[in-house]
């Protein structure tokens, strides 16, 4: 059967030279190269793929993150400076384990606040209140700490101390009663200083709170009317 059904091929067709044939197989390869080149590519604009109203949907998101970006930069000041405050305080503790609690956690109050404005910086919805309780946390390790000092026993002030130190006034015992209300003074200079630490962090960190609840009620409005392409492009760029 495969013998007579080979009667009908007409062997001139097939090569004769194997050079024919790798003739033939060149031709049809650069047939399919042509084929492929001549077909339209899926994307023409390929140079620039984003159309108009994709431009203008980057530059309102630009405006509307401005706001946020206002609010990044606080957190990041309000976040080194705290830390700061509770790193320098630190040689100052020594000896004094309040004091040393207090500057421990104020450090770390300030290194929440600087992870928590990395998050904020990619738009991160959550961030705002986190950083609003920060605030709070810090407005309570601040009247804490001023509350613990003006119910401890009164040291020593400034003034007891020169008087018991100082040669002439220690031979000079009639002066003594002079600096009576210079210590009383002292003691109420004192006391008003932790008063004015806690009216401070009341009205500042708590003031401080509020202002990135604010901002966290725009950025869930920036959500809702950007797309999420554009979002994760700001995100991106970050």
């Amino acid at each position: 059967m495969i013998v007579d059904s080979c009667r009908y091929f007409d062997m001139s067709t097939f090569p004769h030279d194997p050079s024919d044939l790798n003739t033939s197989t060149s031709q049809l390869k650069l047939s399919q190269d042509d084929a492929i080149a001549s077909q339209p590519i899926p994307y023409p604009g390929l140079t620039n793929p984003l159309s108009d109203a994709h431009f203008d949907e980057l530059r309102w998101a630009s405006k509307r993150a401005k706001a946020i970006e206002k609010a990044v930069r606080y957190a990041s000041f309000s976040g080194w400076a705290t830390l700061l405050a509770g790193a320098l305080s630190l040689p100052f503790a020594l000896g004094k384990p309040p004091m040393m609690i207090f500057a421990i956690v104020i450090a770390g109050i300030g290194t929440r606040e600087l992870t928590l404005c990395r998050n904020l910086r990619v738009l991160d919805s959550k961030a705002p209140k986190k950083l609003a309780i920060n605030q709070i946390l810090l407005a309570c390790a601040l009247s804490t700490y001023a509350i613990f000092m003006l119910m401890s026993p009164s040291g020593e002030g400034m003034v007891e101390t020169a008087m018991k130190t100082d040669p002439m006034l220690q031979s000079t015992p009639e002066l003594s009663g002079m600096f009576d209300e210079l210590i009383q003074l002292e003691h109420v200079a004192t006391a008003l200083m932790y008063v004015m630490m806690i009216v401070i962090a009341i009205f500042i960190q708590g003031g401080t709170a509020m202002y990135y609840l604010l901002k966290g009620s725009k950025l869930k409005k920036m959500h809702k009317e950007t797309p999420d392409w554009v979002v994760r492009v700001y995100q991106t760029l970050q």
